[in-house]
């Protein structure tokens, strides 16, 4: 994926720098005893849109060919999607959820204090990161991999096939071998002359 930083650290530090602000912002804008705001973020093809009120805040960025969705419930949600991909980011209670993708299906879901979820595979993964209270789930590129730290949580990637659990107290990773199915070969069908 090509973005801020040119690199996989810089692209990474991009995302969670990115979410990170949205926290600060929030916090710095929300007052003392600020109500539960529920904010849902979606923007037009090649562009992008954020949202911030109270302690809640949301973002989406998309391409043209792209959809980005994130909806954030007292809470931080983001999403970034290119290359026909599709990407969600949804945080409730404290959360703190984002994915991106170029040309893959990501999500991120995080529920309850201090949970965060991050998904950010190579190009074209099918991944997702759930976290709840205080669980830490993370999906990488291939060599990354996946981890669930913390509390409970779970993150995979299908495309890789790595895979890990955490009940809060132990955290389990693997990675399952998928199935190469057979390419079977197209018949050419004859093509009618025409008359």
């Amino acid at each position: 994926m090509v973005g801020i930083g040119g690199d996989e650290y810089g692209r990474k530090t991009a995302l969670v720098g990115g979410a990170l602000a949205l926290v600060a912002v929030a916090a710095l804008l929300a007052p003392a005893a600020a109500s539960a705001a529920d904010l849902s973020c979606s923007a037009a093809p090649g562009s992008e849109a954020v949202t911030v009120e109270g302690r809640s805040a949301c973002g989406v960025r998309n391409d043209a060919t792209s959809t980005a969705y994130a909806r954030a419930i007292d809470s931080v949600a983001f999403a970034r999607a290119d290359n026909e991909g599709g990407a969600f980011g949804l945080a409730s209670d404290g959360g703190v959820a984002a994915a991106e993708t170029s040309s893959g299906r990501v999500g991120a879901l995080s529920t309850g204090t201090d949970s965060v979820s991050i998904v950010s595979p190579d190009a074209g993964a099918i991944a997702l990161a759930v976290s709840l209270e205080r669980g830490q789930t993370f999906v990488g590129t291939a060599e990354e991999g996946v981890r669930c730290d913390a509390g409970p949580g779970l993150a995979v990637n299908v495309t890789t096939g790595q895979l890990c659990l955490s009940d809060g107290v132990r955290s389990t990773t693997v990675v399952v071998q998928l199935p190469v199915l057979p390419v079977l070969p197209v018949p050419a069908l004859p093509i009618p002359a025409l008359p």
